[in-house]
């Protein structure tokens, strides 16, 4: 089976600092090949943060599956 390079680019914002579990979850999807890291803007002001991907699934997918792995 052949692995895809991660190809839809993602975008997700949150209005303040991303919580630990969910960026534990981010780290998973990366060390997976599921996403691929592209680029991280914060807000120092006030702690809203941007993270822009690359992935192998729809965006809405990944929503899902942020979700589903800090729920465990």
């Amino acid at each position: 089976m052949t692995q895809i390079k991660p190809f839809i680019k993602c975008i997700d914002y949150w209005p303040t600092w991303i919580p630990d579990e969910k960026l534990a979850a981010y780290k998973q999807l990366i060390a997976e090949g599921q996403i691929r890291k592209h680029h991280v803007i914060v807000n120092q002001r006030t702690g809203s943060t941007t993270v822009e991907y690359y992935s192998t699934i729809p965006h809405e997918w990944v929503l899902e599956e942020l979700k589903k792995r800090t729920l465990e």
